[in-house]
């Protein structure tokens, strides 16, 4: 479905990009610096859940529309800079990317079934959340997954500054808006 080239990302996808990394970036330092420290008592923890939770489907749906127009709209031609080492772990990095998401959504998603969250934070029933949320396995692979892409987004932003600022290659410009020509 991918036919011809383009001088960089359909802007959809740029769009849908920079959506996500806010959207990643805020629900990241939301779960660590907010939803770990406030006690499973404080009643204020219904309300960050619900949105925590919310916001967690909107990034699930904005990935997977992301990727059905990656595989269906023309992608630049490969960079062609750094070596060919650096340009296959800037490809593994960026699927890694899809992977951590999904997975992300999917623990999430399984500690909310599990937690009975569902009825607990939406329906409001009453029913207390339970004392913790570590005794979860689905729960810590959940922190996992967010300390790996938390890493992952600090090298992904290094490599970024480091081909707009140092480089200078012209790597930056295909994740802009802006003149799009496909071959």
């Amino acid at each position: 479905m991918n036919a011809g080239r383009a001088s960089k990302y359909h802007p959809a996808i740029v769009v849908l990009h920079w959506v996500l990394a806010w959207f990643i970036l805020a629900s990241l330092a939301f779960g660590f610096f907010v939803l770990a420290v406030v006690p499973n008592t404080d009643p204020r923890k219904l309300d960050m859940l619900e949105w925590h939770m919310g916001l967690g489907m909107a990034i699930l749906a904005a990935m997977l529309v992301r990727l059905v127009l990656r595989w269906r709209t023309a992608r630049p031609s490969p960079a062609g800079v750094g070596t060919p080492a650096s340009a296959r772990a800037a490809g593994w990095a960026h699927l890694a990317f899809y992977v951590l998401v999904i997975g992300m959504v999917a623990t999430g998603y399984a500690t909310a079934l599990i937690a009975r969250l569902n009825d607990i934070v939406f329906a409001r029933n009453g029913a207390p959340l339970p004392a913790s949320f570590e005794v979860y396995p689905t729960f810590r692979a959940h922190g996992a997954i967010a300390t790996v892409m938390t890493v992952l987004i600090a090298l992904h932003v290094l490599g970024a500054l480091w081909h707009w600022l140092v480089r200078r290659d012209g790597v930056m410009r295909r994740m802009g808006l802006g003149g799009r020509q496909v071959d």
